[in-house]
């Protein structure tokens, strides 16, 4: 059984779907998940998770999230990228001084409407689904903060220009290529965008699905991937009762009782992680996510 996470520099092309098949094949293992959804014209990382590693991806440390884009001003298609079709042009092009002026005012805690064609659901219904029936859904705002905005360089001349971003999850850069473009008193789409971090996890480490055989690829262990977070040793007792659903009071774990405040791995003797452990004010950990077979900790216990 495949139990670990793969770091996959996604081209342009395949949606992140395609490549959780892809992965899911080279495997043979059914249960295949990703964190943060890549658009299929945006390339970059892709945090996937296979076997009971998939249930570790939420409290996996996937933001703050780094992207690099294109803007093309004077110009706007309705996906707000280059697979779209032009639906306004003839937009004026700003001038580099005062692109340079208006980028400060996008970082922060902002509110922005996602994209039309975009996964976020309207009724129940994907958004994409509903503008390609034809239908204008309606998006609504959503919070997102913007840590930083970079201008790296810019082609006045073709209106083109490339950006840094650090953003939270859930910004959608299609969507501030967009809103900059607006606010510049013109329009434009994002002419690329590729994701070059997740939290601590950089793209240049990733590798190339399209060149590399997958399943001679090395799993990253989970623990590598979650080494963040607190965790604390346990015995042979405390684990099977932890395995069958019980609850660790604060007095049995390393520390003597002091308070923790924070989401903890229990760990065994073989450096497995055994269970993820919620706090609870009652005084006990409460394992939230319990792992029965082998899921190891570091590479160094691989198997």
């Amino acid at each position: 059984m495949a139990d670990g996470f793969l770091f996959i520099d996604k081209p342009r092309g395949p949606s992140s779907f395609a490549v959780v098949s892809a992965v899911r094949r080279a495997f043979h293992v059914k249960r295949v998940g990703h964190g943060g959804t890549l658009d299929p014209s945006a390339s970059g990382l892709l945090v996937v998770a296979l076997g009971s590693a998939t249930r570790l991806l939420p409290y996996a440390p996937l933001e703050p999230k780094g992207y690099s884009f294109g803007i093309r001003f004077g110009e706007q298609t309705d996906t707000l990228d280059s697979a779209g079709t032009v639906i306004k042009n003839g937009g004026s092009v700003p001038s580099r001084q005062v692109l340079l002026a208006t980028l400060p005012s996008f970082c922060g805690r902002l509110m922005q409407v996602p994209p039309e064609y975009s996964a976020v659901k309207v009724s129940g219904i994907r958004a994409y689904h509903v503008a390609r029936s034809g239908r204008v859904p309606i998006m609504r705002p959503r919070p997102i903060t913007i840590h930083a905005l970079h201008l790296v360089k810019y082609d006045e001349l073709f209106g083109e220009a490339q950006l840094e971003v650090t953003c939270s999850g859930g910004t959608y850069v299609r969507s501030l290529a967009r809103d900059i473009a607006e606010a510049l008193g013109t329009c434009g789409y994002a002419l690329f965008v590729r994701r070059t971090a997740l939290g601590p996890f950089h793209v240049d480490k990733a590798i190339k699905i399209d060149i590399c055989d997958i399943a001679k690829t090395p799993l990253v262990p989970s623990g590598d991937v979650l080494r963040g977070m607190s965790r604390i040793a346990v015995g042979e007792e405390q684990k099977q009762r932890l395995i069958a659903g019980g609850n660790l009071p604060f007095t049995e774990a390393p520390g003597g009782g002091a308070l923790p405040v924070a989401t903890t791995l229990a760990i065994d003797r073989d450096n497995n992680i055994i269970a993820v452990l919620e706090p609870s004010a009652a005084g006990y950990f409460h394992p939230a996510r319990v792992f029965s077979t082998r899921l190891c900790d570091s590479l160094h216990k691989r198997s």
